[in-house]
């Protein structure tokens, strides 16, 4: 029963309250949930920062990162030298600037290309299962035999050193843990109804891949991308401080921070600049990551 203004009456005639319940799209919430993660926004703010730095290299550098000046070497900090000139006379703080541009292209290059082999086995190995499971698994089996960072100073040692070499020892290294989460979640996926439904409809196996499996697979991996980003770049930092990584005069923090650790009594800035920038970007992927994966999990949203 309704009164003339079409409000919802009791059996006593009163007007009866009419809750609206606010709805959230899945997109928004996670938004919602993410931001509220106050140690994620500030690693968030940390990868942007990161990012701005690096596009922006050539405009932020007061000087060329690798043009030497030996009468300008191992200056203190100043206003001509904001952090003062390593050993060879370059200006430390443009080298720590273009070293945030070496350290990204080297973490998104080694992070998609281990990504986009890693997934696509996994995915395969999970849906066919079969011997393309076994041979997908023991493949993944013997990569993980070896501990990440053995394997890429392997690698970087047998071939080489160089930005190329590097990257491709990185992403070698990190394809058998995507693998196996993309296994694993698409043996779950396979058995839900919808996916069914869509095998008795005859949808395609490459179809069904592309728009039941992967879709739905996706979220996990995408938290082990931003986590991994800040591993890659510690990894990156790892072999170019050994000697096997990044080749000079190319700025890299790991470098620097072994050209500088000679020289920590006179001039500390020398690697506490650059170890300080692996630091902040680390803790910036590792945080965002853990806000992202709160965000996704429905069971941790409600979890500080």
């Amino acid at each position: 029963m309704a009164n003339s203004a079409g409000n919802p009456l009791s059996q006593t005639g009163a007007i009866s309250p009419v809750i609206n319940v606010p709805r959230y799209s899945e997109s928004r919430r996670i938004l919602r949930v993410f931001f509220g993660r106050k140690l994620a926004v500030i690693g968030l703010a940390f990868i942007i920062l990161e990012i701005l730095v690096a596009i922006f290299a050539p405009l932020i550098a007061p000087y060329d990162p690798i043009k030497t000046d030996l009468e300008s070497r191992l200056l203190q900090p100043s206003r001509e030298h904001l952090l003062g000139t390593d050993s060879a006379g370059r200006d430390l703080f443009s080298r720590v600037i273009y070293g945030a541009r070496t350290s990204l292209i080297i973490g998104i290059s080694a992070v998609s290309i281990s990504t986009l082999i890693g997934m696509t086995m996994g995915i395969c190995a999970g849906f066919f299962g079969s011997w393309v499971y076994t041979v997908i698994m023991r493949f993944t089996d013997a990569l993980m035999t070896f501990p990440n960072l053995i394997l890429v100073l392997l690698i970087s040692g047998l071939v080489g050193g160089g930005m190329k070499i590097v990257i491709f020892a990185l992403a070698v290294g990190g394809i058998a843990g995507k693998c196996r989460l993309m296994c694993a979640q698409t043996l779950t996926i396979k058995q839900n109804d919808y996916v069914l439904a869509a095998r008795a409809m005859g949808m395609g196996n490459v179809r069904m891949l592309l728009t039941q499996i992967l879709p739905n697979a996706f979220p996990p991996l995408l938290v082990v991308i931003t986590m991994q980003l800040g591993t890659v770049i510690l990894g990156e930092a790892a072999l170019s401080f050994l000697g096997v990584g990044i080749l000079p005069p190319t700025p890299a923090w790991g470098r620097m921070v072994n050209e500088g650790y000679r020289f920590l009594l006179t001039n500390p800035l020398l690697s506490i600049a650059p170890g300080l920038a692996i630091m902040l970007v680390v803790f910036g992927f590792n945080m965002a990551g853990d806000g992202l994966r709160d965000a996704i999990d429905p069971r941790l949203r409600g979890a500080f």
